[in-house]
């Protein structure tokens, strides 16, 4: 029952959406010609020029592509439509009968693929493990090289902090 009603409820809203949207198309040729002899008229003060009239000659191929547009995709979106719920209405039919709705065709798995498939994945998890391995000792070699970089910048930060302070210590005894 949940079926159909969720069928029935997808069954009207769908069967406005062409409607509507060739309406949308409708509206924006209108307010495209409106907009655009608005606009030519305003312009045109001195009287129509050439460039008046190829304006004027753009905006109805536009105003008629449009409208032929939405012509349609009303017509289409209907006949879609209807194949579509033609369609939906078997599945839901062969739903209730108590058939399988899942595909058919190379979709399925076979019982004789199954140790093919096994194999594979064992393989791929074998390789899998290997590459954690190696990222594992890479880190590994990371944190040692790390560790020795820091200890070579302490070391020579002491040598120099050590130098400093003698060159310091010299320039001070000799100027006594």
């Amino acid at each position: 029952m949940a079926n159909e009603q969720g069928y029935t409820r997808k069954k009207t809203i769908m069967e406005q959406y062409p409607s509507r949207q060739a309406l949308v198309y409708s509206g924006a040729a209108f307010l495209i010609l409106v907009t655009g002899m608005r606009t030519v008229l305003s312009v045109a003060e001195e009287g129509f020029g050439f460039i008046e009239y190829v304006t004027i000659g753009a905006l109805a191929i536009e105003f008629s592509l449009l409208l032929l547009y939405a012509l349609t995709i009303y017509q289409a979106g209907k006949e879609t439509f209807l194949i579509t719920l033609e369609e939906e209405a078997t599945e839901l039919e062969a739903g209730d009968s108590g058939e399988s709705a899942a595909p058919k065709g190379d979709f399925t798995v076979r019982s004789a693929d199954v140790p093919e498939i096994a194999v594979e994945i064992n393989k791929f998890t074998t390789q899998a493990s290997k590459l954690i391995d190696k990222l594992a000792r890479n880190a590994e070699q990371s944190e040692t090289l790390n560790k020795h970089m820091e200890e070579l910048a302490d070391e020579q930060i002491n040598i120099r902090v050590r130098n400093e302070i003698q060159r310091l210590l010299s320039a001070n005894l000799s100027s006594k």
